[in-house]
């Protein structure tokens, strides 16, 4: 459920551009009745009224071929207030095969030119858990788009709007009958890019307006969230249990071990070793996993595969397990809603002694026990038998992610250098991106890596003999640094330029940050530097900038030691993962502090013999 590979993706967008689909509509107004039935299925009727051309066009359909089924497509000119046949064309048939995504089909309509041109088809869906949204954006030009959802009385819709503040205008009625309630939605929808990821429901980094929806059964009223939870267990029933022989291979990984926290570090390092992450996006494979055995055996899955095997695993071994569906922190909503458009990705939750344990097996940088990163401040929905519960993920806390840089420098003036060497530990998370390049690099490819990260980082200075150790939680780095042209020495004075030391963000390199910028995890970030002086120096005041937000500081200290030594310290400390209205000109203004703290010389008066 997490993303479709960039090759993948390419080869689709040749697919589009054959076709047609960078074709730009301009769409008088869309409108979608969409009618649930008693079976528990549910048809769309759509409308879609075109701007006039000259000339023809292609419009494609995008369905599922596992689930739904595209009829009844019809097209017609508008003469006054009567609706004239016009005969179809042509249309096309494209099946969307690209590695394991094999239930995608793109049925394309050309549209005669002309001026009132309407296009009518019916989409059928055997499965009504797969009704989970309305969008309120369009990836064509729409003057007004228009909902109607019709609910038979044995069932209750239960909705909510996300980004609904983006919306220029928006209505929503509802009306009920003694079979029925009947909703009306009219919006004028937001355009937005098209991007053939959300053609398959993976919307990464965008925050547009849209109705997530849920239809229960009336006996479920009020009970939304247990109604997801045991449709859930039902549909994932068959897909659970372990055969004797992958039994006997958990048991013999984790002979003689009775400690259970060990126990799930065993089972959950061998998921993440030895399977292979492989994403299967659509249809009903979208959301139910695969039988446990046979992901097993086959030594491949997708996040809720593997998520659903370790929980069996550690069911097997006596642990209390669960999986659990949840929304990255690119997704388009959060997952506190109970229907599936809310989640992007599924993980494994354990228990031991009252406390719960996330685990991701497709995220190799995780250790259990700590809080998965891209699901930091994120809402999960636990299920299990008990009924569904929804646990929000605490982020790491700025203390448990500290960086620390440690540089011991000497200044000679005269050749206006600075040389040294230093060391910089990284706790928590905040090694994450450079623990995934040594899982994937290595540590051989490190130094090119790092003496280009260094050198950018500590202001375009030159990085030599740069060691990595990497550990469980922590990635220690050591170098030597050679640093030109920040002094400046008139004979009575030293002028010492401190532009070199490390920026604030690792990450990010520029200047101002804007909203949307995601900073990966809260940190904290030491910096103790100290400059062996070639001359003694006069003593001078301590030097303080201290700067405060909501969630940041900034304390930075220059003073001097004795008369050979000065020392320049800073503490960062920033309490957010995204830049985002809130907290924008807040750590803008840190940022701006600290360029004119950093781009002030410190005049360094020589002491007379």
């Amino acid at each position: 459920m997490k993303s479709i590979r960039i090759h993948c993706i390419l080869l689709f967008l040749i697919v589009f551009q054959s076709i047609g689909f960078a074709q730009d509509f301009r769409l008088r107004s869309k409108e979608e009745k969409i009618v649930v039935r008693q079976d528990s299925s549910f048809v769309k009727e759509i409308t879609i009224a075109f701007e006039a051309s000259e000339k023809p066009r292609l419009y494609p359909i995008f369905y599922d071929t596992e689930l739904e089924r595209v009829s009844d497509i019809q097209l017609f000119e508008k003469k006054r207030k009567r609706l004239k046949k016009l005969p179809l064309q042509r249309t096309y048939d494209e099946d969307v095969e690209l590695d394991y995504i094999t239930s995608k089909k793109i049925k394309i309509i050309q549209i005669p030119e002309g001026e009132h041109i309407e296009l009518k088809y019916k989409i059928s869906c055997t499965e009504l858990m797969y009704f989970t949204r309305l969008h309120f954006f369009s990836y064509n030009e729409i003057d007004t788009l228009f909902y109607k959802v019709v609910v038979p009385k044995e069932f209750k819709l239960v909705h909510d709007t996300a980004h609904r503040d983006s919306l220029s205008f928006f209505t929503i009625d509802s009306t009920k009958t003694d079979i029925a309630s009947e909703w009306n939605i009219k919006v004028a929808p937001k355009k937005v890019a098209a991007d053939p990821l959300q053609l398959f429901g993976i919307y990464k980094n965008m925050k547009v307006p849209f109705m997530r929806t849920l239809v229960v059964p009336i006996s479920y009223k009020g009970e939304a969230t247990d109604y997801m939870n045991d449709w859930y267990i039902q549909n994932a029933a068959s897909r659970k249990g372990l055969s004797a022989s992958v039994m006997e291979k958990i048991d013999e990984l984790t002979a003689g071990e009775t400690d259970q926290l060990k126990i799930i570090n065993i089972i959950y390092n061998y998921v993440r070793s030895n399977f292979k992450y492989v994403a299967i996006e659509v249809g009903m494979g979208a959301f139910i996993p695969s039988a446990a055995d046979e992901v097993f055996e086959n030594k491949y899955g997708d996040c809720k595969d593997l998520s659903n095997f370790l929980s069996e695993a550690l069911k097997y071994k006596g642990i209390e397990s669960d999986i659990a569906l949840a929304a990255t922190f690119d997704h388009i909503s959060d997952c506190d809603f109970p229907t599936l458009s809310s989640a992007n990705h599924v993980i494994g939750v354990a228990y031991v002694d009252g406390k719960t344990i996330l685990l991701d097996p497709t995220d190799p940088i995780h250790y259990e026990g700590s809080p998965v990163q891209s699901l930091q401040n994120r809402t999960i929905l636990i299920v299990n038998p008990k009924g569904g519960t929804f646990y929000k993920v605490t982020p790491f806390s700025p203390q448990q992610n500290e960086i620390f840089y440690q540089l011991k420098l000497k200044v000679d003036s005269n050749s206006m250098l600075v040389t040294g060497d230093f060391s910089i530990d990284y706790q928590g998370i905040t090694s994450n991106f450079l623990k995934g390049f040594l899982k994937i690099e290595g540590e051989k490819e490190f130094d090119n890596f790092g003496k280009t990260l260094y050198e950018e980082i500590f202001g375009n200075q030159s990085i030599s003999n740069l060691k990595v150790t990497n550990e469980t939680k922590k990635v220690h780095i050591d170098g030597d640094i050679s640093i030109n042209g920040k002094t400046f020495n008139d004979g009575t004075s030293t002028y010492l330029f401190i532009d070199f030391l490390p920026r604030l963000f690792e990450i990010e390199s520029r200047e101002t940050l804007i909203e949307g910028t995601y900073i990966r995890s809260p940190f904290y970030k030491k910096m103790r530097a100290t400059l062996q002086m070639d001359a003694p120096i006069v003593a001078f005041e301590p030097i303080e900038h201290t700067y405060q937000g909501e969630g940041m500081s900034l304390k930075m200290t220059i003073k001097a030691i004795s008369n050979l030594e000065i020392e320049c310290n800073y503490d960062f400390v920033f309490d957010h993962i995204f830049i985002n209205k809130e907290n924008s000109n807040s750590t803008n203004e840190i940022l701006k502090s600290f360029k004119k703290i950093i781009n002030e010389p410190i005049v360094l008066k020589k002491q007379k013999s």
